[in-house]
C-alpha cells in the first residue's frame, strides 16, 4: 500500500490543495476565459487563505505546458523578480535544449539565454558584509525576458504580488503591457498576479488603456457547502468518518475560508496518530475536535498576540480609544461580521456621541494593515470581520474577563491573556460563538 496518500497530502493548509480539490463554478468560467484568451493578462485577488493559489495552480495544470512561479517578499524589487523568473527558465534553455528540433529562431533565444546568463555569472556586486546582489544585465529586457518565457510557453505567476513596494507594482503594469504586445507571436504568454487584498487595484496599478486587457478575478471566501466537501473528500481518503455536528462546526468556524479548514482536519489526525488512511472505518465525534482547537490556538498564539497588540496600541491618549471601541462591536456582531452601519449602531450603545468620521478612518487603517491585519473588509457582503475566526473568540474571551466595560483593562499583559485563552477554550464555547445554524449538506457522512 506504498502509493497511499499521506495526510499532509490530503489536508494542506500551506499548500494548495490537489486531492481535496474543489471546483467553484462562481470563479472557474472567468478564470480559464481569462487564461485561454491570448494576450490576456490576470489579477487574481482575494483574502489570505481563500484559496487562491489552489485554483491557480488546478487551472494552469490543465491548460499550460508549464509556468514559473515567482514568491514575492516585503522588500523585493521588480528587478529581483525578473531575475527569479529568468533563473527559473534554465531548464528550458540547458538541459532541454539537445532533444529539441533547432530552428532558427530557438537557437537565437538560446544564444541570447547563454549571453544574458554569462553576463550575470560576472556581474555581481558585493555590498556591506557578505551580502552580494546580481546587477540586472542590459540584455534582460522585459521583451528578452518575454521572448524566452513564450518559447517555453510558460506562463509567469507573481505570488503575493501585493507584497511589493508601491513603486515597484507600476511595473508589473509596463510588463504586462509588453506581454501583451508579444502575445501575437506567443500567444500563451501571459502574466498571473495574485495577491491577498480586497480589490485588484491593490494588487497593480495599470494605464486606463490595459483595463480591457486585463482580468481582474476575485476569489470569494468559500460558502458553508464547498467547506463541508472538503471535509468529506478528505475523510473519505483517510477512512473517516466525521459525525455531522463535527463536520458543521469545523465548516462554520472555517469562516470561508479553506485553509482554517484544512488545518483542523489535519490536526485532528494528527493528535489521533493518523499518517495514513486508517486501516478500518473510524467514526470521530465533535469531541476529536477539542485537542484539534488546542493544537491551533497553541500555534497561532504569536500571530494572535501581536494583531491584538499592534492594533490596539494608542500612541496619545485621545477621548476615544477607536480600535477598543471596533473590535468590541465586532466580537458583538455574528462570525460573518457585519456593515459600517452595523459597526456604528454597537458602538454608540456605549459612547452615545461617537463621531462616524471616526469609524471611517480607523476602519480603514485595520482593515488595511499590511503586518498584523485584525479585521477584513468583503466587497460582495460589503461587511467587515475579524481575518481569523480565532480572533473574534478571543476578542469575545477578552471583553468578558474585563466584565463587559466599554474597554478592556487598563495595562493588559497579553502572555497571560492568551495562555488563559488558550487553557478555558473548549468546544462548547467555541460551538457557541459560531452559532452553528445551518445543517451539513446532504447525507454524505
Amino acid at each position: 500500500m506504498d502509493d497511499q496518500p499521506t495526510v499532509f497530502e490530503i489536508f494542506t493548509p500551506a499548500t494548495p490543495a490537489n486531492l481535496t480539490f474543489i471546483e467553484r463554478e462562481e470563479i472557474n468560467t472567468s478564470l480559464v476565459n481569462a487564461l485561454r484568451t491570448p494576450g490576456k493578462q490576470l489579477v487574481v485577488y482575494g483574502h489570505s487563505g481563500s484559496g487562491k493559489s489552489t485554483i491557480i495552480n488546478k487551472k494552469l495544470l490543465q491548460l499550460y505546458e508549464d509556468h514559473v512561479v515567482s514568491r514575492c517578499m516585503q522588500g523585493m524589487s521588480f528587478e529581483q523578480l525578473i531575475l527569479d523568473a529568468f533563473d527559473q527558465l534554465a531548464p528550458f534553455y540547458t538541459s532541454e535544449t539537445t532533444s529539441k528540433k533547432s530552428t532558427t529562431k530557438t537557437a537565437l533565444l538560446e544564444a541570447t539565454y547563454a549571453g544574458i546568463k554569462s553576463q550575470l555569472g560576472g556581474n555581481a556586486t558585493v555590498e556591506a558584509g557578505d551580502k552580494s546582489n546580481r546587477a540586472l544585465p542590459p540584455q534582460l529586457t522585459l521583451q528578452n525576458l518575454a521572448k524566452l518565457m513564450g518559447q517555453a510557453k510558460c506562463c509567469w505567476i507573481l505570488e503575493d504580488f501585493h507584497k511589493i513596494n508601491e513603486e515597484d507594482r507600476t511595473k508589473l503594469s509596463q510588463a504586462m503591457k509588453v506581454f501583451v504586445d508579444m502575445a501575437g507571436e506567443y500567444p500563451a504568454l501571459k502574466i498571473v498576479a495574485i495577491g491577498a487584498v480586497d480589490s485588484a487595484r491593490q494588487v497593480v496599478k495599470y494605464d486606463q488603456e490595459m483595463r480591457t486587457r486585463v482580468a481582474e478575478i476575485h476569489v470569494p471566501l468559500m460558502d458553508i457547502h464547498s467547506l463541508q466537501d472538503i471535509i468529506i473528500k478528505g475523510c473519505e481518503l483517510m477512512n473517516l468518518r466525521f459525525e455531522s455536528s463535527l463536520t458543521t462546526t469545523i465548516s462554520h468556524y472555517a469562516a470561508g475560508l479553506p485553509s482554517i479548514c484544512h488545518t483542523l482536519c489535519l490536526n485532528i489526525c494528527l493528535d489521533l496518530g493518523l499518517e495514513l488512511p486508517s486501516e478500518t472505518l473510524l467514526p470521530l465525534s465533535k469531541n476529536a475536535l477539542q485537542p484539534a482547537i488546542k493544537m491551533y490556538l497553541n500555534e497561532a498564539s504569536d500571530t494572535l498576540k501581536l494583531a491584538f497588540e499592534h492594533n490596539l496600541k494608542q500612541v496619545k491618549v485621545k477621548k476615544y480609544n477607536n480600535p477598543e471601541l471596533i473590535i468590541k462591536a465586532l466580537s458583538e456582531l455574528p462570525q460573518e461580521g457585519g456593515t459600517r452601519a452595523d459597526v456604528f449602531k454597537r458602538i454608540v450603545k456605549d459612547e452615545k456621541d461617537y463621531p462616524q468620521g471616526n469609524l471611517t478612518k480607523y476602519l480603514r487603517q485595520m482593515y488595511n494593515s499590511e503586518y498584523t491585519p485584525l479585521i477584513r473588509f468583503s466587497e460582495d457582503s460589503g461587511k467587515y470581520a475579524f481575518v481569523d475566526p480565532l480572533y473574534r473568540a478571543f476578542a469575545i474571551a477578552l471583553y468578558e474577563r474585563s466584565h463587559a466595560h466599554a474597554r478592556p483593562e487598563k495595562s493588559i499583559d497579553w502572555n497571560d491573556a492568551i495562555a488563559e485563552f488558550v487553557k478555558t477554550f473548549t468546544t462548547e464555547r467555541l460551538t457557541r460563538s459560531i452559532q452553528v445554524r445551518i445543517p451539513l449538506k446532504g447525507n454524505k457522512l
